[in-house]
């Protein structure tokens, strides 16, 4: 059973001080605070109705253990957890959730090289997807090589030491990337330049990988960025009063973020690959987990790879840092195909996947654990997108949908460790489905044109008076009420964000919440809060464009976030109203836009119209401009570029332009 640790009575003392008494001037010393007595009780209380007698996960986890990582540079991360080495799952932190304590316990269990079955093999614990190799018959084909080249270079190599040579060598016959999240292809030149990436070995993706990655990355990339700093906690910790888990793997790598351009992209529904020997049945399952994504039956080793429709937990049906909402509908019909044509058939032995451990079929038994597991798996993106469109015809609206849905969830999901909510919750995925099938909008008609956040939130300060807000939030919160707190000090930050009682009540209310929270966004998000509130500090932004991202954004995609970045008001100033056309000779593409209205837009044809301007430049060099390798002044002072008819335009567009920094605020800061 569970066990919680108990603080001291000096951190309790702490505690009851509230927030006037603590000063947190840098990110530096900060220190987060101790867990209250109504979390304590409120995380006891939920320990009481977990499975805790199912260990069933820390023995797949186990299973199959060919080396672990020890002192291995491919180590890295699970190092950075260092605490949790002395902990159990039996021990919970006062300060996190017991159902996120286990899920974190057990991604900290998984580090090294594992055996799926015979010539199928994984990396996991070196980042936070896994690393899954082939034996062909002349080498290894990699599958979803992490999220940085220095986790896939050092986890590759670590395979090496383990795996047996072909042919006197370690061969990468082919690379797959499952889908086009960076965590999948981001140490994709840590392979490739390896040393042992064979002479025009293939590199397969799924069909769109490359259009579907841009559009993600791009276009919103600076403010998934930002965002993605609360959904990670980018400026927590790797303790139990910050980071404890990333519900798909205990953490991401550290490193630089690359991109390996796929030679094949799969175009067909369902395509058989022959790599080196080994057949893969390649099945494009798009718009699930992910706009573009691969799932692959390997028949020699009978085995499927489902990437990322299966782990242990619930997935996010909507992702916090921001992305397009996933049809779950779609998502329970893939899983049903693939239960029904590969596992209720008997075609495979084990399943295994981007995150978490594999699944066997025990041969033992004459139970199929592979197809009970898929079942609960479907059924729980199913029980999701049901339930939430059945309560949103009865007229519940997307505000209170989520509260509807955790009432109602099955015993048998809530007493099943790999239906829970680690990365996605039954409350903001059934937001997501309402939000795709109906939209933001509840139909209160006060929301139709609503007020602006700060406007809202000084309209109830004005009419009940800041003391008298204050005052009922601080009750709140000595009662543990601490959603009821956060929202009437919310409001007093709203509007006036330089008082520092406000902005340390708020945060105390959402550091408790944090505490509480079973999903590692929740957590994060909360905890990340707390800590810009009370140090007035914004950490720089995610990169999610790398540097080999820009250089596979199509153009007409590049032209497309610069019309993103056309500041309105300004082109409108200036009278911006122009055509023009862009050629790229060294790959023959052409694209016709216009600049009219305060906007811009474009598209690509066969051949140019007359333009006011055209500008010829190669996609290399406009690729290193968007680098800051170099300028288009110097371009065309070169003679590497020109430029046909009125170069004005150009700087006027130029002049126009918006630039993203990433630091805009998400809690207001004090003004300086």
């Amino acid at each position: 059973m569970f066990r919680t640790l108990t603080p001291t009575a000096l951190s309790l003392a702490v505690l009851a001080s509230f927030s006037a008494s603590a000063e947190y001037s840098s990110l530096e010393d900060y220190q987060g605070k101790p867990a209250s007595v109504h979390t304590q009780q409120a995380n006891q209380s939920l320990a009481k109705n977990l499975p805790s007698n199912d260990v069933s996960a820390f023995e797949r986890t186990q299973k199959g253990l060919i080396a672990e990582f020890g002192n291995h540079a491919a180590g890295e991360l699970k190092n950075r957890f260092q605490y949790m080495m002395d902990m159990s799952v039996e021990e919970i932190p006062t300060t996190v959730n017991p159902s996120i304590w286990r899920q974190g316990m057990l991604n900290y269990t998984a580090g090294g090289l594992y055996e799926v079955t015979d010539g199928v093999y994984q990396i996991r614990g070196a980042d936070l997807s896994n690393m899954t190799i082939y034996r062909t018959k002349n080498g290894y084909v990699i599958h979803d090589p992490l999220l940085s080249r220095e986790a896939a270079s050092a986890s590759w190599d670590f395979a090496k030491t383990h795996l047996p040579k072909i042919n006197g060598e370690h061969k990468i016959t082919g690379m797959i990337y499952s889908h086009m999240h960076a965590d999948h292809f981001g140490g994709s030149r840590g392979v490739y330049e390896s040393g042992d990436f064979a002479k025009d070995a293939p590199i397969y993706a799924p069909k769109d990988f490359i259009k579907e990655l841009s559009d993600e990355n791009v276009l919103a990339g600076t403010a998934m960025g930002r965002r993605a700093n609360y959904q990670y906690g980018t400026t927590l910790g790797n303790d139990t009063k910050g980071i404890v888990d990333n519900a798909l793997g205990l953490g991401t790598s550290r490193g630089e973020v690359t991109l390996v351009a796929p030679t094949i992209e799969i175009q067909e529904t369902e395509k058989v690959i022959t790599i080196d020997g080994l057949e893969f049945r390649a099945i494009n399952m798009p718009g699930a987990e992910a706009p573009a994504e691969i799932v692959l039956y390997v028949p020699q080793y009978r085995s499927l790879n489902t990437a990322e429709l299966t782990y242990d937990g619930m997935h996010n049906i909507y992702t916090f840092r921001g992305a397009k909402v996933r049809d779950a509908l779609v998502w329970t019909k893939y899983l049903t195909e693939l239960k029904l044509r590969f596992v209720d058939s008997g075609l495979v032995d084990s399943i295994h996947a981007a995150h978490s451990a594999p699944v066997w079929n025990d041969p033992a038994t004459a139970e199929n654990e592979i197809a009970e597991y898929m079942t609960l798996q479907r059924d729980n993106y199913g029980f999701i997108h049901n339930q939430a469109m059945r309560l949103a015809n009865h007229g519940v609206t997307i505000h209170d949908v989520g509260r509807e849905i955790d009432k109602i969830v099955p015993e048998s999901q809530q007493q099943t460790w790999h239906t829970n909510g680690y990365h996605g919750s039954y409350s903001h995925n059934a937001r997501a489905v309402v939000n795709l099938y109906l939209g933001y909008h509840d139909m209160n008609p006060v929301n139709t044109n609503p007020l602006k956040t700060e406007q809202k939130s000084c309209v109830y300060v004005k009419a009940a008076g800041a003391d008298v807000l204050y005052k009922a939030g601080i009750a709140h919160f000595k009662k543990g009420e601490y959603q009821e707190s956060s929202q009437l000090f919310n409001d007093l930050v709203q509007c006036e964000p330089n008082n520092i009682d406000y902005r340390y009540a708020l945060a105390d209310s959402f550091e408790q919440q944090g505490y509480q929270s079973e999903t590692m966004a929740w957590r994060n998000s909360y905890l990340q809060g707390a800590v810009e509130l009370r140090t007035g500090e914004i950490k720089s932004s995610i990169k999610l464009a790398s540097a080999d991202v820009i250089a596979n954004t199509p153009t007409g995609m590049f032209l497309d976030f610069i019309a993103v970045r056309l500041n309105a008001e300004k082109a409108e100033k200036a009278g911006l109203n122009f055509s023009f056309g862009l050629y790229h000779p060294d790959v023959e593409e052409r694209f016709y836009g216009e600049v009219s209205n305060a906007n811009m837009s474009n598209i690509e044809v066969d051949s140019l119209p007359k333009t006011d301007v055209e500008l010829i430049v190669n996609k290399s060099d406009l690729t290193n401009i968007a680098l800051g390798k170099t300028t288009l002044a110097k371009l065309l002072e070169s003679g590497q570029a020109g430029l046909k008819g009125n170069g004005e335009h150009i700087k006027g567009l130029a002049a126009s332009l918006d630039s993203f920094d990433g630091m805009f605020e998400i809690l207001p800061m004090p003004n300086k």
